[in-house]
């Protein structure tokens, strides 16, 4: 095998007449059901212009450590504003390996050789949880969109007879025409209506307001997911991954979107018989990283404490809050906790909580003069972003920016959301790393940001599910060592969340 400076390296490239083959120093071999064990390693690192070749080896069999895939790696590289070393999707192997090598030592000379090593440890599993599928039990799925397109229809109905029909018998405004809507509103008497979000319907004390509710909620069923079923096989839906789907790390899912699945049709995604899913996801897993990041133990120790929305707000409004005694000081912190990791200024928060700009100034000055180092962590951030014109994740994940567009919530969110998205791909290393030691034939089918499911024999989830839990606390161990993360875990026949 040949080492490229990260590893010993296979490269890897499809011929339209050999098929797979695979080269080191030894030379080119094809690559069949029968040759297969050299490319089971834990240690082995694939090489491959993109990502087609690596998902036919695995399709074979092979097991790699790592996969150095040169597209998604180049991708670091631009997004940090770095020159890309020359290379050719075109390339025969032995030049694969020169050009990995050349973008190792780019991938170093930038600061991203963490994060290539992450992305390169993870790229194996994306593949593998492509090629694996989401269990899901059709029947139920058509069900319930079934009863979907019923109550559309008959919100469709009673929103025409409110608002009337033409002599043909059809609506005079459909539920879909936004503006001819909010226009109707507003002659019906809500006056100075700006919008007709989920949130003003709500607010409204109106039957053609609740039956636009329903008629949205139920077509966005119907509109968004019926084809999902069409890329399903063998009861199982096959999604396309994105392992760098944004600027973050975040993962992205498309055609059809396994990570968006409602709560709604959650339960519809269903293990096979005597199998079962295992949901895990982290607990407060944004709110630890900025404690982390800040270094404030203050903020750290009210986090670690409890019920951390309630001792904000005990702290800011000098009463004892819990999700019973004053739940809506409660949720006056939440939106202050959560906004943080945004930007949220007054205005904002004002508009959030229902009250005056100073009122919102006020609450915001308290809140800081309370975790200090956050505060200077968040002045901190700003500062770097605006003077560097780059922003990085823990794991030297970085974005260039432009001059003059350097946005106070980007500077402050990016940190973090790259810290999680570092921090659930780290966790699926760690356990896809325990898998073949562990019973059950265990699988991974679906990430979702901070949550990870997993497919596995019934008898032995309990083990499992304590194994998923130990690898997602080891890997924020390994990541935000002074803050501990917490997984919340359950296993059930249907995916539950």
């Amino acid at each position: 095998m040949s080492n490229c400076g990260f590893g010993p390296a296979v490269a890897l490239i499809e011929d339209p007449l050999a098929g797979l083959i695979a080269c080191d120093h030894q030379g080119r071999r094809p690559i069949t059901e029968q040759t297969i064990s050299l490319l089971i390693d834990s240690q082995l690192v694939l090489v491959s212009a993109d990502r087609s070749a690596l998902r036919r080896a695995l399709r074979l069999g092979a097991r790699p450590g790592r996969a150095f895939v040169l597209h998604e790696q180049a991708r670091l590289l631009k997004q940090a504003g770095c020159a890309l070393p020359s290379w050719s999707k075109l390339a025969q192997p032995e030049q694969l390996l020169v050009a990995a090598t050349e973008m190792g030592a780019a991938l170093r000379d930038a600061g991203l050789q963490r994060v290539g090593h992450l992305e390169s440890s993870f790229m194996p599993i994306c593949e593998t949880l492509q090629l694996t599928g989401l269990p899901l039990d059709l029947a139920a799925w058509d069900e319930l969109l079934f009863l979907a397109a019923g109550r559309a229809s008959r919100s469709g109905d009673e929103l025409a007879s409110i608002i009337g029909r033409d002599f043909t018998g059809h609506p005079l405004i459909e539920p879909s025409e936004r503006n001819k809507m909010l226009d109707w509103f507003s002659a019906a008497g809500f006056e100075g209506l700006k919008d007709l979000s989920k949130s003003t319907l709500a607010g409204m004390d109106h039957p053609a307001a609740r039956a636009l509710i329903v008629w949205r909620e139920a077509s966005k069923l119907t509109s968004t997911y019926e084809s999902y079923t069409e890329r399903q096989v063998g009861g199982r839906i096959f999604g396309r991954f994105e392992p760098l789907g944004a600027a973050t790390g975040r993962m992205s899912c498309g055609h059809p979107n396994l990570q968006n699945i409602p709560a709604a049709l959650r339960p519809c995604v269903m293990a096979p018989p005597g199998r079962v899913l295992i949901s895990a996801d982290y607990s407060g897993c944004e709110l630890r990283i900025v404690a982390a990041l800040s270094g404030d133990t203050v903020f750290r120790e009210t986090l670690l404490s409890g019920d951390f929305h309630s001792a904000v707000a005990s702290r800011l409004f000098g009463q004892v809050v819990s999700k019973d005694e004053n739940a809506h000081l409660r949720h006056a912190a939440k939106a202050i906790n959560f906004g943080l990791l945004y930007g949220m200024g007054a205005r904002r928060l004002a508009s959030s909580l229902e009250m005056s700009v100073n009122e919102a100034r006020e609450l915001l000055k308290r809140y800081f003069e309370g975790f200090p180092r956050l505060a200077a962590w968040r002045e901190e951030a700003q500062e770097l972003a605006r003077k560097t014109l780059m922003l990085r994740s823990l794991s030297g994940r970085a974005l260039r920016l432009e001059e003059g567009k350097v946005s106070s919530t980007l500077a402050l969110n990016y940190p973090v959301q790259g810290g999680g998205a570092d921090l659930i791909k780290w966790a699926a290393v760690c356990f896809s790393r325990k898998i073949e030691a562990l019973p059950g034939r265990p699988l991974l089918v679906n990430m979702v940001h901070d949550e990870l499911l997993v497919e596995v024999d019934e008898q032995d989830a309990e083990a499992v599910q304590e194994a998923l839990s130990e690898a997602m606390i080891r890997a924020g161990a390994d990541l935000f060592p002074s803050v501990p993360m917490a997984v919340d875990a359950r296993f059930s026949a249907r995916w539950e969340h």
